[in-house]
C-alpha cells in the first residue's frame, strides 16, 4: 500500500517508511482498544468489574497489557512485511527493536485512557481518536524519528528517541493509573 500511495522510490526512504508504519500501528491500536471494550459493554460485564475493589485500576492495567500484546503481534507482522516488501536496509537492528518495543508500550496508555473517558458515550468510536490523536503526536514523532535513525545507522539519535519514548510510556502509564478511578465514576 505504501509504495502504491507514494511510489516505490518514496516509500523506501527510512523517514517515510517508518512514518507510514507508525501511523498504521496507531490506527490498529485505536481499533483494538475500541473493540476490546465492546463485548464488556454489550454484556454489562464492565459494571461488575468496576464494582470490585481495585477494579478500575485492574481494568486499566489489564487493558494496557492486552492491547500491548496484540499491538506487538501486529507490529511484528507489519514490520516484517514492510522490511521485506520495501526491501529496507536495517543498519541498527537492536535499536530498531528497542524503538518498536517502547513505541508499543507508549501508545496504549493514552488510547485506553481516552476509551475509558468516552466509555458511556454513544459516539465513542469517533470520540476516542479525537481525544487521543493530538496527545499522541509527540509519541508518533519520536517513534518515526527513532525508527528512521535506526534504519539509517544513527545510534545516538535512535537511543535519544528511545529515551523519550520510555518517558512517555512511564508518564502516561502512571497518569492513567491515577486518573482512571475518578474518570470512570
Amino acid at each position: 500500500m505504501e509504495s502504491l500511495a507514494l511510489g516505490p522510490g518514496q516509500a523506501r526512504q527510512p523517514g517515510v517508511a517508518s512514518a507510514l508504519f507508525w501511523i498504521a500501528i496507531l490506527f490498529a491500536a485505536t481499533l483494538v482498544a475500541s473493540r476490546s471494550f465492546d463485548r464488556e459493554l454489550e454484556d454489562d460485564a464492565i459494571d461488575a468489574v468496576l464494582v470490585l475493589e481495585g477494579g478500575r485500576e485492574a481494568l486499566y492495567a489489564g487493558k494496557l497489557v492486552a492491547i500491548a500484546i496484540v499491538l506487538a503481534i501486529v507490529a511484528l507482522a507489519a514490520a516484517v512485511l514492510s522490511l521485506v516488501l520495501l526491501d529496507l536496509d536495517v543498519a541498527l537492528g537492536g535499536h530498531l527493536v528497542l524503538i518498536g518495543a517502547l513505541g508499543i508500550l507508549a501508545l496504549p496508555p493514552v488510547i485506553v485512557l481516552a476509551t475509558l473517558l468516552a466509555l458511556r458515550v454513544r459516539a465513542r468510536v469517533a470520540l476516542v481518536p479525537i481525544l487521543s490523536f493530538p496527545i499522541l503526536i509527540p509519541q508518533l514523532v519520536a517513534c518515526t524519528q527513532g525508527a528512521a535513525a535506526a534504519l539509517t545507522g544513527d545510534a545516538s539519535a535512535a537511543l535519544g528517541w528511545a529515551g523519550i519514548l520510555a518517558a512517555f510510556a512511564l508518564v502516561y502509564g502512571v497518569l492513567g493509573l491515577t486518573i482512571v478511578p475518578a474518570a470512570i465514576e
